[in-house]
């Protein structure tokens, strides 16, 4: 006789993934064939990665989902703002750049001797990046802030890359993160005009296309990075039993 246990956090985590890839195909397929962006549907699929999120805060009960979930309650927000509402674009980044540097202190915390070297080294490439910015172009706060988000983001995708063989969710975290970055490169392009990167329309078409391509499975992956998190913390929940004969 076999025994197939099934705790209520996997049963969730299934139902969770199952749910994202049905949001994530139907506007995949809105966005690639109507002439309509199906806003609302996409933002359902980061609020219910923020829920998520949350949730195993009661399973886990580790730090890391509770950065977790108030990096991605930060991210919502400025998804709120940059997508939804279409303006106040200084407030998402802002938010953005919270959600980033929270995800900096899940990466190294536990270790905070070593957090204050990769701080230091990011000030100094922010900075420097800052002044070249303000340089050629006008010194905005759009600009500054996004110099901060850009050096959060691309150090984060490589810290958590390099962090992978410790363990098996930092693996999810980084390719999360990597999507994350992934998806900014074509936000970037598609802005690419405003620094003198001129796009044809298929090309630009494509890159818009592809922003949600990977933006939502990067939530996806950040909120599954906590899937087996707080197993030495293991509530004594009754689990679900389905036997199956031999």
């Amino acid at each position: 006789m076999k025994k197939l246990a099934f705790t209520y956090k996997n049963v969730l985590f299934t139902a969770f993934i199952i749910v994202e890839a049905i949001i994530y195909v139907v506007y995949n397929i809105i966005s690639a064939t109507q002439p309509g962006d199906p806003i609302i549907l996409k933002y359902s699929g980061i609020l219910l990665c923020l829920a998520v999120s949350a949730v195993t805060i009661y399973f886990n009960r580790d730090a890391d989902a509770v950065i977790t979930t108030a990096a991605m309650l930060f991210t919502a927000i400025s998804d709120l703002f940059i997508l939804v509402l279409d303006r106040h674009f200084e407030i998402g980044l802002a938010t953005f750049i919270v959600a980033h540097s929270l995800y900096l202190y899940r990466l190294y915390h536990g270790r905070a001797k070593r957090i204050w070297l990769t701080v230091v080294v990011r000030a100094v490439v922010a900075g420097i990046l800052i002044g070249i910015c303000c340089g050629l172009f006008e010194a905005e706060l759009l600009v500054i802030e996004a110099c901060i988000y850009l050096v959060l983001l691309v150090g984060n995708s490589v810290e958590a890359l390099i962090m992978c063989p410790r363990a098996r969710k930092n693996i999810l975290f980084a390719i999360g993160l990597m999507l994350f970055l992934g998806c900014d490169i074509c936000v970037g392009l598609k802005h690419g005009s405003m620094v003198g990167v001129h796009l044809s329309n298929h090309v630009y078409s494509f890159v818009v296309f592809m922003i949600w391509v990977f933006y939502l499975p990067s939530q996806v992956f950040i909120a599954c990075s906590l899937i087996n998190k707080g197993q030495c913390y293991r509530l004594n929940l009754n689990e679900l039993q389905v036997q199956k004969s031999d």
